[in-house]
Order: structure tokens, then sequence, then C-alpha cells
């Protein structure tokens, strides 16, 4: 597998910063349409987007739909890794999760980033 067959989209938004979070997705999408494999590695209030519904409140004006974007990330295979520090802090424990979505730490994340990856931060 070529290093840029695997893309880490680090999304530390949600409500807070709505662009930062339609970038991401629009940066996960394009790379899921284009055959890759996609982990959208979430800390911060980017754990948020692991919950079901959440999606749907983030808005940006005049743009692509945040939850259309989010449900095109799940359908195509895109996984979320939620922190679990990030999880316990924001009182998520035991929630449930999409589709796709994990509570795994950093050693996954270098376990799926071995040979190489593309990243991206937002």
């Amino acid at each position: 597998m070529a290093v840029d067959d695997k893309v880490v989209i680090g999304q530390t938004h949600g409500t807070d910063d709505p662009e930062s979070v339609l970038i991401g997705y629009l940066m996960g999408v394009e790379a899921l349409r284009k055959g890759k494999q996609v982990v959208m590695w979430l800390t911060k209030d980017g754990v948020y987007l692991a919950v079901p519904g959440y999606a749907a409140t983030v808005e940006v004006p005049d743009a692509p739909s945040v939850e259309t974007l989010h449900k095109e990330f799940i359908e195509s295979g895109g996984r979320f890794f939620a922190c679990p520090v990030c999880i316990k802090t924001h009182h998520l424990e035991g929630t449930e999760l999409v589709d796709g979505a994990e509570v795994k730490g950093a050693p996954w994340v270098y376990e799926f980033t071995e040979g190489g990856a593309l990243t991206f931060t937002y």
C-alpha cells in the first residue's frame, strides 16, 4: 500500500468552529471518493462528532451541509477514532456512537499510520 493510501484527519472542533469541521469533512470525503482509507481522529470538542445527531448541529451558512458530508463519510467507509481521554473529559463515556466510530487512543492512530499516511488537522 502506498503511503498516500491512508489519510488521517485530525479534528479538534465541533460547533465552536464549524468551518474547521466542514473543511475536515470535505477533505475526508474527497479522500474516500479517491479510494483512500480514512480515519478522523477526534480530540477535544471533535469527539462530539461521534455522537449521533451532533453533525446536524454544525452549520456553515452558504456551504455544503456538514450533516450530508458526515453521512457520506460514514457510508463510504470513513472511520472515527475518538480519543478516550477526551471522551472522558467531555463526559461521553457509555454514550452511543455513530457507525464507524470507536473509542481508540494514540496507539491505534500509530498502528493505522504505520508505513505512512497523509495527515491533515483542523
